[in-house]
């Protein structure tokens, strides 16, 4: 079955367009192939414009309004092809279905960066809370109130609410609060001086297991940065001794650090 384009009208009252709808999809139950297409397509048309509808409930959420309304096509889709006539009203079952539709797509694929589902579900809980609050009570309800009507603390519903900006994450170009710059010169580069202290931590233990001699050659060439003939002159042997006492010495340490001699990880 394939989706027409058609532009949704505001199309015929809602009751009656609901019992048309059904009626429908009672005469497209005892039909097979292409006449129960047709029919079938008849309905999603007929329908368009409630699915539109719902789809613009979720738009300026970080998601395109045209993926929206395909996402809710598809919701009224399967609401077509899954209604039981049995039922009293197309509408009761094909308004969840396209709402259920949607909210699995921002669920599943509308996270730039996606935390975890109970975050997710108590997000969702928190927006469902506060507009009943508000409906309720004429105002904006406090986040006590938010957390206590869905079962949580205030602690937690501070975090879920903190990744609304994950569906879509503010723009490296957008301008900084005090609109002396723009946002993405406030990320840090990288630090010449930290990357160094890694991977002195990184070495420091293996270097501590050397024995005292190894130790001293280490610091003399590397610390010290003493040529291998000044170091063999001091220490009274040649060059090329020194220059094997080193090898040595550093394919020690790489083997204590699980690395090659071209110092990649060895897989184990």
């Amino acid at each position: 079955m394939t989706m027409s384009p058609v532009v949704p009208t505001t199309g015929p009252p809602t009751s009656e367009l609901d019992d048309r709808s059904r009626t429908m999809l009672g005469r497209a139950r005892h039909l097979d192939g292409i006449d129960r297409e047709h029919l079938q397509n008849d309905v999603l048309e007929l329908n368009l414009a409630m699915a539109h509808r719902l789809a613009h409930r979720y738009s300026k959420r970080g998601v395109q309004d045209d993926d929206l309304e395909q996402v809710a096509r598809l919701g009224l889709l399967k609401a077509v092809r899954r209604f039981d006539p049995e039922r009293r009203s197309f509408d009761a079952y094909a308004v969840p279905t396209v709402l259920g539709e949607l909210r699995r797509y921002f669920r599943d694929h509308a996270w730039s960066v996606r935390p975890t589902r109970h975050v997710q579900d108590l997000q969702s809980s928190a927006t469902k809370a506060r507009d009943a609050l508000r409906a309720r009570d004429n105002r904006e309800p406090t986040p006590k109130e938010v957390a206590d009507e869905v079962g949580t603390t205030e602690s937690d519903l501070r975090h879920a609410e903190g990744v609304q900006g994950a569906f879509s994450p503010r723009s490296l170009d957008a301008p900084t609060p005090s609109g002396d710059g723009a946002t993405g010169d406030l990320i840090g580069g990288e630090d010449d001086d930290l990357l160094r202290m890694e991977r002195l931590q990184t070495v420091a233990p293996a270097v501590r297991r050397l024995d005292r001699d190894d130790r001293d050659l280490l610091h003399m060439r590397f610390v010290e940065d003493r040529t291998q003939q000044d170091i063999g002159s001091e220490l009274g042997i040649s060059q090329m001794q020194v220059s094997r006492r080193l090898t040595a010495v550093m394919a020690r340490i790489r083997g204590d650090l699980g690395l090659d001699e071209d110092g990649h990880v060895v897989e184990p």
